[in-house]
């Protein structure tokens, strides 16, 4: 990539800390009892349809939620079947902060600049009315950036 990225992340606010654990229901009780985290609602396993790399694919997956920081949304991951990038974090012998989540009103707009910038989607998908998408930007930012678009008139958590 020839330009620095011409988007301005530091205008928009962290709504979210993505973890990817092989236990989640383990790491919630130490980030409860260690950090001091509000306990965490545990939902799974859930089948989602996702597109992976541009291929339609489903997996499986159970997430806990919890919150902290200015109330940013702690996620925990834990890939249950299906392929995924998640999965894919944990067959690299890592586990851990994973991404960071960044809320915004025009996912589209947001997903061509990135395009321009060289910048392509490594998995999207929806969940009760929230399109997300995580960028490949491990390679130039050290983590993944993802971006989610709440339905107009649907509150964001």
């Amino acid at each position: 990539m020839e330009n620095e990225l011409s988007f301005n992340l530091a205008a928009l606010r962290i709504s979210q800390l993505g973890y990817i654990y092989k236990d989640i229901r383990k790491q919630a009780s130490i980030m409860e009892q260690f950090f001091g985290i509000p306990k965490f609602n545990i939902l799974g396993p859930i089948e989602m349809e996702i597109t992976l790399r541009g291929k339609e694919t489903k997996w499986t997956v159970t997430a806990g939620y919890s919150r902290l920081f200015n109330n940013t949304e702690i996620e925990l991951i834990e890939p249950q079947g299906g392929e995924s990038i998640h999965k894919e974090f944990l067959e690299q012998g890592r586990e851990g902060l994973h991404h960071i989540r960044y809320d915004v009103d025009d996912l589209p707009a947001v997903l061509e600049k990135f395009k321009e910038e060289g910048i392509g989607v490594l998995q999207a998908g929806k969940i009760v009315g929230l399109k997300y998408a995580y960028m490949d930007t491990e390679s130039l930012l050290g983590i993944i950036i993802e971006f989610s678009a709440v339905k107009k008139g649907r509150k964001r958590r």
